[in-house]
């Protein structure tokens, strides 16, 4: 679902509308649909992803209507539609409003939400703000979740004619010797990284947004004895880098002591002692921190040593992605009870 504000202009021309949308800060950019792109519908898109300011950013569209709309809306040849997601961030929101308010100002007419009604902008006490932060560990944690879920939906409806066959011999020498032939076991081996992959991002980069946005955390960056090359001060200076990435890059993001000893220091957070929960997968009780190291484990003999494991199983890798969700969700809750508000859409 959308929110979707049009202006219908008194006196705006194409190019008039277009220079407006560019010093607002919107990029240029084309519809997914190709037959949406024509002189007659020019799209933008505002971002603002430099502190988490969005979610979903705003689309905009210079629109020329025909005559029988112009009679209708009593407007000029070209009008103004912008358009976010209902899930969008509040500065989403704050921002097509702001777009719609500048532009009336400018090109003056009547605007319609269609959420709210006719001139009516978007109310953004509907809507929570929340700090760089929590925004940022929101998005982070979200992302991880979604990729677990997107892994999981593969695998669903995965099946192999010869994996079958193998799994149904009687014959238990024979069934052992044709493993090493399934080509299931050397998918389920080879998708061991993407968990670890995942770890190391949400672990990396929440710890790389708190040392940019906490107080505490960043005020002990100052006793952080770091030497920094020209080249990493140049990619600074140009914003292709940055002191908190540059910092997290000091520490071991796929290893437990490194993750935890990174934690600790800045953030105050025993991972070990979190991950030490235990929870229930596929009707199991299992210690989470057991099982991460287990993943971290395997992920590391089968990248360094090509060590395939022959018993791994399709229900033993859904267990570890339900383990690493657990990984993430258990940390979370952990930065909740710090005081951050933290909301994660898995759809």
């Amino acid at each position: 679902m959308s929110v979707e504000i049009t202006l219908y202009t008194k006196k705006a021309t194409k190019g008039a509308l277009m220079k407006f949308l560019a010093a607002e800060g919107f990029q240029k950019t084309r519809h997914i649909l190709d037959e949406m792109n024509t002189p007659d519908m020019i799209h933008y898109m505002w971002p603002g992803f430099d502190n988490y300011e969005s979610v979903s950013g705003v689309e905009a569209t210079v629109y020329k209507v025909s005559a029988k709309e112009r009679a209708k809306y009593k407007c000029s040849e070209w009008i103004l539609t912008t358009r976010t997601r209902s899930s969008g961030s509040y500065e989403d929101k704050q921002k097509q409003n702001e777009t719609i308010r500048k532009a009336r100002h400018l090109f003056e007419g009547t605007f319609y939400n269609d959420w709210y009604g006719t001139n009516t902008y978007t109310n953004l006490n509907d809507y929570t703000k929340f700090s760089p932060l929590e925004r940022g560990i929101s998005i982070i944690a979200s992302n991880s979740i979604k990729k677990l879920d997107q892994i999981e939906s593969c695998l669903a409806g995965y099946k192999n004619e010869i994996s079958d066959s193998i799994a149904n011999m009687n014959i238990e020498g024979m069934k052992k010797q044709l493993k090493t032939k399934d080509p299931s076991i050397m998918l389920y081996n080879s998708l061991m990284p993407v968990l670890v992959a995942i770890l190391e991002y949400f672990y990396g980069q929440c710890f790389a947004n708190f040392i940019k946005y906490d107080t505490d955390a960043r005020n002990l960056l100052i006793d952080e004895k770091l030497k920094i090359g020209i080249s990493d001060v140049i990619a600074i200076l140009q914003k292709e880098n940055s002191l908190e990435q540059i910092i997290a890059q000091s520490y071991n993001f796929q290893n437990l002591d490194s993750i935890n000893k990174a934690y600790k220091k800045y953030l105050s957070i025993d991972v070990v002692s979190i991950l030490s929960e235990k929870k229930k997968v596929n009707r199991k009780i299992i210690r989470v921190l057991v099982k991460i190291q287990e993943i971290l484990d395997a992920r590391h003999r089968f990248v360094h040593k090509l060590d395939i494991n022959y018993d791994l199983t399709k229900q033993i890798y859904l267990d570890y992605i339900a383990t690493v969700e657990y990984a993430i969700l258990l940390t979370v809750e952990s930065f909740k009870q710090k005081g951050l508000r933290i909301e994660i859409d898995s759809l």
